[in-house]
């Protein structure tokens, strides 16, 4: 597991302008992530997700910008529902425990739909990247140690996050809105799961090594560093 802290000198702190009116949105008919396509959602103000559509404790509150890392904030939907005239989106939530989410007001944020779908098979310890279904790559991975496994789910990218030049993990990591689910702490900071090298680290590709992360050649990583931007669903899988 890469060393992912919010007060780390590796967050990316890039500033995107957005409007700050609310819009109007219309609500995807098929709002559940699937094999061929999903829908994310990019903050455009603060925004509270709650436990229920409109009601309930916040659970967190998304800014424009990614918890920790900078950037646009893009959260993946999850499923979607109009309560008393208001239109609310179901969203993962960028924060342990894994797989959580929470409701937000729909017109907060801007939903675009996309083809594109990373899926970890953690049996063949491999990651594919699909475009409608389609694979446009296949590689082999080191995966999560039998104490500290890879978490399964639902998950999304969540942001692309620079290294210091002679960090072991690459130029740069993918960082996944995904969390260990046997560490509580990792070096002092979140045990957020990632994408990143494997070529300094030691232990060879279809392996069980890492502290959750997983691990993939330099040129898969630029590949999904190109090909996955942020919000793109990540299925793990057993």
């Amino acid at each position: 597991m890469s060393r992912l802290r919010a007060a780390c000198a590796l967050a990316v702190t890039c500033a995107v302008a957005f409007p700050a009116a609310a819009q109007a949105v219309e609500l995807p008919a098929h709002p559940q992530p699937g094999a061929k396509s999903a829908w994310t959602a990019r903050v455009l103000e603060p925004v509270d997700a709650l436990e229920r559509p409109g009601e309930g404790a916040a659970l967190q509150t998304f800014g424009r910008h990614a918890p920790y890392w900078g950037g646009p904030n893009v959260l993946l939907v999850l499923d979607a529902k109009t309560v008393d005239g208001v239109d609310y989106l179901k969203v993962l939530l960028k924060q342990m425990p894994a797989g959580s989410s929470g409701w937000i007001e729909a017109d907060r944020v801007k939903l675009a739909r996309t083809t594109r779908r990373v899926v970890v098979d953690l049996s063949s310890r491999t990651v594919t990247i699909r475009e409608a279904g389609k694979a446009l790559l296949r590689a082999r991975a080191v995966i999560g140690a039998p104490s500290t496994p890879t978490p399964v789910g639902q998950f999304a990218i969540d942001a692309p996050v620079n290294q210091p030049a002679d960090s072991n993990l690459g130029r740069r990591i993918l960082a996944i809105a995904a969390y260990s689910r046997a560490l509580a702490r990792y070096q002092g900071g979140i045990p957020q799961t990632a994408f990143h090298a494997y070529e300094k680290l030691g232990s060879p590709l279809g392996t069980a090594a890492s502290h959750g992360c997983i691990r993939v050649a330099q040129h898969t990583l630029d590949r999904l560093l190109k090909l996955a931007p942020r919000g793109t669903p990540v299925l793990i899988r057993r």
